[in-house]
């Protein structure tokens, strides 16, 4: 969902003057008037860009576990239960426009997770997570909803995703893809 903002700024002047009604009932009285400045800003649409996918890389997995990606530009994976990483992984990057002190919600999927699929049993990405980069600052997670206020002059901002990669036991060897879709609210 994506929002339009308009912001109106005015400053309204008020002049009171009491007056009592004195011998005549209809006593003339001065009208006064005043003026006021207004200012409108029309922000446009919050643009937003995929500039990297998200990949843990080539992986051995004589067993079960968990692969750990956090949410930064420069992610880090830690596999555990003798996983081994053969590739530096990379956690999903965006990019995009907003308008300066605006706040935007990152919606990941539900239950924060997706499943991979691939030549043997599904994969499963849970625990999805979103951290901010360049130009957003975080405020507040509440399920699987991420708000973050765009602090860049311009509007221009970057988020990463991460999350846990669950592994099975005797998971067959290939690639495993799938995809997530993330809402964004502007306001």
């Amino acid at each position: 969902m994506v929002a339009r903002a308009i912001s109106i700024i005015g400053q309204a002047i008020r002049s009171a003057a009491p007056f009592a009604l004195a011998a005549a009932p209809f006593a003339a009285s001065a009208q006064d008037t005043a003026s006021t400045d207004t200012t409108v800003s029309i922000v446009d649409d919050v643009t937003l860009t995929k500039t990297r996918d998200m990949d843990f890389g080539r992986i051995i997995a004589p067993g079960a576990g968990v692969i750990d990606m956090d949410a930064t530009d420069a992610a880090l994976c830690t596999p555990n239960n003798a996983i081994e990483l053969l590739d530096p992984c990379q956690s999903a990057a965006f990019e995009g426009t907003g308008g300066s002190s605006f706040q935007i919600r990152i919606r990941v999927p539900a239950r924060r997770r997706i499943e991979l699929t691939g030549p043997g049993q599904n994969l499963r990405l849970r625990r999805i997570t979103v951290g901010e980069g360049n130009g957003l600052s975080f405020i507040r997670r509440v399920g699987r909803n991420y708000d973050f206020e765009i602090t860049d002059p311009v509007g221009n901002f970057e988020f990463f995703v991460g999350g846990r990669l669950l592994i099975r036991n005797n998971q067959a060897p290939g690639v495993y893809t799938g995809t997530f879709d993330l809402e964004i609210d502007y306001q």
